[in-house]
């Protein structure tokens, strides 16, 4: 299970030194929407800089456009980005196609998806290798619904599943233990530490089966 640091922020300065402290206890770092349009594709350039070889995530939440949107995810090669899963079948072939020839990984985010399974299967069949099951209580999802959609969006489609939403160090032994997705998706628990380095490593330890006092 893979570690995502998702840096859901609004200050360019605050992202790279939470880079700096806390990316070498993850596995992959994640500029969030937010960040992507305060700051633009530049900062992937900077983070790079930091952790030349560390795989980087573009949240880049892709629902229209699509050549020109995977076109410029080309031009600064991620190793992963988002397409909204509501987007149409259409716009999800062509940028699967442009993502293969960049050797790039599409995550499809299943937030508002009326029937997250059913999309999950068309993804499937539209080309998807990778989807993430996203529940966000500030838009009044209920976190523990992720637990159940993920179960059977993975059953329905064999792919494996990310996991984003609430993730704190009280939850993630439990979604080790009875989920075990492919990737987690961490956001202000780190973020929001106020050991940001130390809140890193709990996780680091706890997903690989080490015992943490924090």
């Amino acid at each position: 299970m893979k570690i995502q640091l998702a840096l859901d922020l609004l200050d360019r300065q605050q992202a790279l030194t939470v880079v700096r402290e806390a990316g070498a206890q993850v596995d992959i770092i994640e500029v969030g929407t937010s960040l992507l349009k305060l700051c633009g594709i530049s900062i992937v350039g900077e983070i790079r800089a930091i952790f030349p070889d560390k795989p980087l995530f573009l949240d880049m939440k892709i629902i229209d456009g699509p050549e020109r949107e995977a076109t410029l995810m080309a031009h600064c090669r991620p190793d992963y980005y988002s397409m909204l899963a509501v987007a149409s079948d259409t716009a999800v072939s062509k940028v699967l196609a442009i993502a293969w020839k960049n050797q790039a990984q599409v995550v499809f985010d299943l937030q508002s998806a009326s029937d997250p399974v059913q999309r999950a299967v068309e993804l499937k069949a539209l080309g998807a290798t990778l989807l993430c099951v996203h529940k966000n209580d500030d838009c009044g999802d209920d976190p523990r619904e992720a637990f159940r959609e993920l179960i059977a969006v993975r059953a329905a489609t064999g792919l494996p599943v990310a996991l984003a939403g609430g993730i704190s160090l009280e939850s993630i032994g439990e979604i080790q233990q009875q989920l075990a997705p492919e990737i987690v998706i961490v956001g202000g628990a780190i973020l929001n530490a106020a050991d940001r380095a130390h809140a890193a490593s709990a996780f680091r330890k706890i997903v690989s089966g080490k015992r943490t006092s924090a």
